[in-house]
């Protein structure tokens, strides 16, 4: 409640005297205590299915899950290439795809969003890469499970496994049961060389292409940088995914339909991850909420604004 203070022959100009009853002095000792968040029960659903998700990718790919061993037809030709090591090694695929290049590409995108503050542009940092985590964990279990099911043989089987039937074969019989007499490699390496296909390094690799290169293409302003700038990087995502799949083949670790089918795989997950990022834009998902304002009391005597106030 508001009332005005009894004017004095010495007072100079006029007061206000503010009245806070004892519900509202309570309601403001309640909003400064500290509330803790609530139990969600969705946050326990997504916790629990990454858990599951990553676990199965980390099983699926170090081969502690079984895989679907298949024959080989004697001499093939195809299975006869030597092993050479890979061009583009499983960590420099991952740190380059899943750090260096979603950090260069959002940093960049977002530091040249129009009007953008440090919160904004951390939460939408956040966002995107939330979604590009999501859609390659995606790409990824799906290319293991694949690879599992089907356990095709790598270019350099005869190589690295030296099967014991395969000796005195004829050439193009089928050879149904064999052993590994090759001993000198790792288990999870022999149990790799029969999961070629389809590609985790091009369906890995497609995917991070396509989904920067959309969020270039969406947030970079060529107001800002000019119409090269736009275009070239979306030229260096792609070539990027390119190298990773096509040194692929010419390492020999990969048949040609492996690296197809890895990049359908990589193109698909991309197209359903950036279908529902721009449905959410369109929706205005995104908006960072204005802060509210702190304070309780409200001076009713707005048109004499000489006058003092007293809060009892």
């Amino acid at each position: 409640m508001v009332a005005p203070l009894p004017s004095t022959g010495n007072t100079a100009q006029p007061t206000v005297r503010i009245d806070i009853t004892d519900s509202d002095k309570q309601h403001v000792k309640a909003s400064r205590i500290r509330k803790f968040p609530k139990f969600r029960f969705p946050y326990v659903v997504n916790a629990f299915l990454s858990i599951i998700v990553l676990s199965g990718i980390i099983l699926l790919e170090l081969g502690y899950i079984p895989a679907t061993k298949i024959g080989f037809y004697c001499q093939d030709p195809s299975l006869s290439y030597k092993f050479n090591g890979d061009t583009v090694s499983a960590t420099t695929l991952l740190v380059g795809n899943l750090l260096i290049l979603p950090c260069v590409i959002l940093c960049i995108s977002e530091f040249l969003q129009k009007d953008s503050t440090i919160r904004i542009c951390l939460r939408e940092f956040w966002y995107f890469y939330k979604e590009f985590l999501i859609g390659c964990a995606l790409v990824l279990l799906i290319t293991e499970i694949i690879k599992a099911l089907i356990g095709e043989h790598r270019p350099h089987f005869f190589d690295v496994c030296q099967p014991d039937s395969g000796k005195n074969c004829t050439k193009g019989q089928y050879v149904y049961s064999y052993e590994c007499t090759l001993t000198k490699y790792t288990r999870y390496f022999m149990s790799d060389t029969s999961r070629s296909f389809p590609s985790g390094h091009s369906s890995l690799s497609f995917f991070v292409a396509i989904y920067f290169s959309f969020l270039v293409q969406m947030r970079v302003p060529t107001v800002k940088t000019g119409k090269l700038f736009k275009p070239f990087l979306i030229s260096c995502c792609l070539t990027w995914a390119l190298v990773c799949s096509l040194t692929r083949l010419t390492d020999k670790r990969h048949h040609w339909w492996d690296v197809l089918g890895g990049m359908m795989i990589g193109c698909f997950g991309a197209w359903y991850t950036l279908h529902i990022i721009y449905r959410r834009l369109n929706q205005n998902v995104i908006v960072v909420p204005p802060r509210l304002a702190t304070s309780t009391t409200t001076l009713l005597d707005v048109k004499n604004k000489d006058a003092k106030s007293e809060i009892i």
